[in-house]
């Protein structure tokens, strides 16, 4: 007997412990098994915006437009794409291999340039829904259902 006063067999006993051991494992240690995936996200928080696609057209944030980021914080997203404030939900799906963002919100604040608004605009319809979460030590891509996709890489600020 592994534990005599609760008349559990010691192979019983051993499975629940590595049940309870493996729950506990934080993102960044699951994230090292599994490679690139969703947890990645949350262990960076803040990603730049390198570049989108919309079908066969890529769409490459130009350098001009500052604070284009999103920011992965527990089951939030939100950030910057052109000039306004973005906010939505996520789950993490797939055992960590895809997220599913829902409906969120943007504030209403008059870009200064029309690409900036043209970028945001194309951002906002097209980040919602499920995502393939796939990568390297370089980059993050979102892969998108509809054909949408999003590159990112990890900010080298400080602050979100």
């Amino acid at each position: 007997m592994c534990l005599a006063i609760l008349k559990i067999p010691c192979k019983i006993a051993l499975c629940a412990l590595s049940v309870l051991v493996l729950s506990a494992t934080n993102a960044n240690a699951y994230q090292n098994i599994l490679g690139i995936n969703a947890y990645s996200l949350i262990s960076q928080k803040k990603w730049e915006i390198d570049s989108m696609r919309v079908g066969e057209y890529e769409i490459i944030i130009p350098n001009d437009i500052e604070n284009a980021y999103l920011v992965f914080n527990g089951s939030s997203v939100s950030g910057i794409a052109g000039c306004n404030n973005f906010f939505a939900s996520f789950q993490i799906a797939g055992g960590g291999k895809m997220i599913v963002v829902e409906g969120g919100g943007v504030t209403k604040k008059a870009c200064d340039s029309m690409q900036a608004e043209r970028i945001e605009a194309i951002f906002i319809k097209n980040f919602i829904g499920k995502f393939m979460v796939q990568g390297n030590d370089e980059y993050i891509e979102l892969l998108g259902e509809s054909g949408f996709s999003i590159r990112l890489f990890p900010s080298i600020t400080l602050e979100p």
